[in-house]
């Protein structure tokens, strides 16, 4: 056992969620502020107006946002843990396929779907964890989580930015 505090043992298997939580917690804000970082890259290569190029960066928030309470009420229904991994298998799936896109506007529609599974994997991730962890427990976990999404938007202009000078612009959604 390991622990979260002094006198509050956590177990391999609590321990495990937690970092695959955080994994999800830094992953998923990544791709809010890491995308602005490619747009010139994008236009010089795909075109696209600057309308289209504004959809990349807010197709994705706008569906994130917007689907994080359907996805917590879809978690309670269906359970907490297989929303997660269904919203990391579509978040995963739909990034991937941007990378590939031949246009702006596939990016967009892509994009939009996107935030749609990193609503589910997030909401799904913070709900398992709530169920998993209480008390002064679950408020450190909770303050960890929130950490691990905070550095995620810090560090995504950076390395969107690292990514798209050593490997090009679909680099940042491989």
């Amino acid at each position: 056992m390991t622990t979260l505090s002094v006198n509050s043992p956590v177990t391999a298997r609590q321990m495990l969620q937690l970092i695959a939580a955080c994994l999800t917690g830094i992953l998923i804000p990544l791709c809010f502020t890491g995308p602005a970082m490619v747009l010139p890259a994008i236009s010089h290569e795909l075109g696209g107006s600057t309308l289209q190029l504004n959809w990349v960066v807010n197709g994705y928030i706008l569906t994130y946002g917007s689907s994080m309470m359907a996805a917590g009420s879809l978690a309670d229904i269906y359970g907490r843990k297989r929303l997660w991994l269904s919203g990391l298998i579509l978040f995963t799936l739909f990034t991937s396929l941007i990378a590939t896109a031949p246009s702006v506007g596939w990016i967009d529609v892509l994009r939009l779907l996107q935030g749609t599974g990193g609503a589910a994997a997030f909401a799904g991730a913070m709900s398992s964890l709530t169920q998993t962890f209480s008390g002064a427990k679950r408020t450190r976990v909770f303050s960890l989580l929130g950490t691990t999404f905070g550095i995620g938007l810090a560090f995504g202009p950076l390395a969107a930015g690292w990514l798209t000078s050593f490997a090009g612009w679909r680099s940042v959604f491989l």
